[in-house]
């Protein structure tokens, strides 16, 4: 059984059909395009529980720009005329707090464009594996509420970095919908808080009338200014700043998904930013992940293994769980690669032709498909012309190995669109390293302890999602037993 053999890792779902691949003549690319993506799709089917992390790349096509790609927001911010020293600042909290103008100067088209954004055929293959009973969970890092939009259940969707549809008031809490301050946002001005604090009505007479009207019982005299006091605090859209924790949404849902995941497919990120860049890590190792994304991606600290230390050790076994039912860290099959398929290209164009190869009969595969989903929207199913890396030598050779990141050329299709940020030459990995950190914002890392930004040594616990401590509080709570009574395991990294 085909399937049944790639149910099991190493998932070496292209052996046997690269000859084919690429031995296939131009007139037959459609087929050889079909057998490759058959291969990959194999590592999907009868999966139940797939988890997908998704990106700001799945809505390049709506009309909302990603942040890290030339002509996306970061490139939009004119650092000298924000006083900035980075563009990534204009997201970071502190920075908020101290100067909110700075923010909402720049984000006015974000908070309100001038019309809806719909979802695109990238969003609605998420739907799809909803529909088809595939889909654990989304965890998107997008705040455009596209996925919902295209037919996702609330519960399916986990907005790791909050939505930009509501908002609340720094000072007293009050939650508002943003478009309720639409007005003060085009105009640039800081929305302020409108909620009453305090109302207190304050009688006044005119004093030369007052001895008569007291003796005869006449109030007419009398008037009353109410006074109205309102909160007055900054509103902030609900989205996750740097140097903000996130919602405890994402952390519980992660620790419930992470036993249940079969499958994890990673789409349109640059899995850059922390800690949502670690949930491919904090996942079992040994089920299937799938990149879909214009680049290769890495993420920094993704290899656990790289941590200096493992302390409070739940079992001397590292493949089983203890008889309290904590498990440590799975041993990863992969050597030095993250991804076991990378298909590269426009996020439309791969899921387009995956729910081709996924849902549609064989004998429409030469065929321009337009299926509607439960939603009416049109969703183009079509199989674009893609290629395997490992066929193609002169391709692998201008790049050089190291701009694979570590990632064997036979796992690696290609589709229009796919790109290159970095063509270095084998034995570049410092110049490779260079450019993964000039991706990559400096986390900003507070213990849940104390509160306080961590400095030094990070102590990250190994079995919950994005704990951290500081060595003083570390200590405190290896001493009590106060994180799950010292069963779970810590590991340290400098911040």
């Amino acid at each position: 059984d085909k399937i049944g053999c790639l149910s099991l890792p190493p998932y070496n779902f292209f052996d046997g059909i690269s000859e084919t691949a690429s031995s296939s003549s131009a007139s037959s690319s459609s087929s050889s395009s079909l057998n490759l993506l058959d291969a990959t799709a194999n590592l999907l089917r009868g999966r139940t529980n797939i988890v997908v992390l998704c990106g700001a790349g799945i809505s390049v096509s709506c009309g909302i720009p990603d942040f890290r790609s030339r002509g996306g927001i970061y490139d939009m911010i004119d650092t000298n005329d924000y006083g900035l020293c980075s563009p990534e600042e204009i997201f970071h909290y502190e920075i908020f707090q101290d100067n909110p103008r700075l923010f909402y100067k720049f984000a006015r088209t974000m908070l309100c464009p001038d019309k809806p954004h719909e979802p695109s055929p990238a969003h609605k293959f998420l739907s799809l594996l909803h529909d088809k009973k595939m889909l654990l969970r989304v965890y998107t890092q997008n705040v455009d509420g596209l996925e919902e939009k295209a037919g996702l259940p609330s519960k399916k969707v986990v907005y790791a970095h909050g939505s930009l549809h509501t908002s609340k008031c720094l000072k007293c809490g009050v939650k508002y919908d943003t478009q309720s301050y639409r007005h003060d946002i085009l105009r640039g001005s800081v929305p302020s808080c409108s909620r009453i604090v305090n109302q207190r009505m304050k009688r006044q007479r005119n004093e030369s009338q007052s001895h008569h009207d007291d003796e005869c019982g006449n109030d007419k005299n009398k008037t009353s200014d109410i006074t109205v006091t309102t909160c007055g605090g900054v509103v902030k859209p609900n989205i996750t700043f740097f140097g903000e924790p996130l919602d405890d949404r994402v952390s519980k849902c992660l620790e419930v998904d992470r036993e249940k995941a079969d499958a994890v497919i990673v789409m349109g990120t640059s899995l850059s930013v922390a800690p949502i860049s670690r949930i491919v890590d904090f996942l079992r190792p040994s089920i299937p992940r799938i990149l879909i994304n214009r680049t290769i991606v890495i993420p920094k600290h993704t290899d656990r293994a790289d941590s200096k230390d493992i302390i409070n050790n739940v079992n001397d076994d590292n493949n089983h769980a203890n008889d309290d039912g904590v498990h440590a860290k799975e041993a990863d099959f992969r050597k030095g690669y993250l991804f076991d398929a990378l298909l590269l290209g426009f996020c439309d164009d791969i899921t387009s032709a995956l729910s081709h190869v996924l849902w549609c009969k064989r004998d429409d595969t030469h065929e321009q498909l337009s299926r509607s989903d439960s939603h009416g929207d049109a969703l183009l199913l079509y199989l674009p012309d893609c290629k395997l890396l490992a066929n193609d030598m002169a391709q692998i050779n201008e790049l050089g190995i190291s701009c694979l990141l570590k990632h064997p050329p036979e796992r690696i299709l290609i589709f229009p669109g796919a790109t290159w940020k970095a063509h270095c030459n084998d034995g570049d990995e410092e110049k490779v390293k260079e450019e993964k950190e000039k991706e990559c914002y400096h986390e900003i890392v507070n213990c849940n302890e104390c509160n306080a930004v961590i400095t030094g040594m990070i102590f990250k616990c190994n079995d919950c999602f994005d704990y951290d401590l500081c060595k003083a509080c570390h200590s405190k709570v290896k001493r009590k037993r106060s994180h799950y009574e010292g069963k779970h395991k810590f590991m340290v990294e400098e911040s």
